[in-house]
């Protein structure tokens, strides 16, 4: 029983990527990152970040890999927390991309693999048509 739930959910994930259906839920967890990360770096290193909105822009900063610079964390705990942030962003914005380019060959595959039926089904009406008017 165990075996076929597991199956059943890689089936549906798998589907959710290539026809795009996860990635509001990739951005909603991103969004919820974004405002985690911050509250831990907010309790991680106080005197870089003074103010959870600080704390915000550093993240979004962090989360979309631009990094200005601007605000950094001191604290070895904030780094360490840093480092996990700028890991999570760069799977996550490679995640979206590959969903995205996934989604994308699959429409079109679909559309190329449609119109391989029809060719196909074009060529065996006429050559129905053939053996009709041999045959009668």
């Amino acid at each position: 029983m165990n075996g076929a739930i597991t199956r059943f959910a890689t089936k549906r994930v798998i589907r959710g990527f290539q026809n795009g259906r996860v990635l509001p839920a990739l951005f909603v967890t991103m969004v919820a990152l974004v405002f985690a990360f911050a509250a831990i770096m907010r309790v991680a290193d106080p005197t870089s970040f003074p103010t959870y909105g600080k704390a915000v822009w550093w993240s979004v900063s962090t989360v979309t890999t631009v990094g200005y610079g601007d605000v950094v964390p001191q604290q070895p705990f904030g780094r360490i927390v840093a480092g996990i942030l700028m890991i999570l962003g760069f799977a996550f914005l490679s995640l979206v991309t590959g969903t995205i380019a996934s989604a994308l060959v699959s429409r079109f595959m679909l559309d190329e693999q449609s119109t391989a039926v029809v060719d196909a089904v074009d060529r065996l009406e006429r050559r129905i048509a053939e053996l009709e008017k041999r045959v009668g």
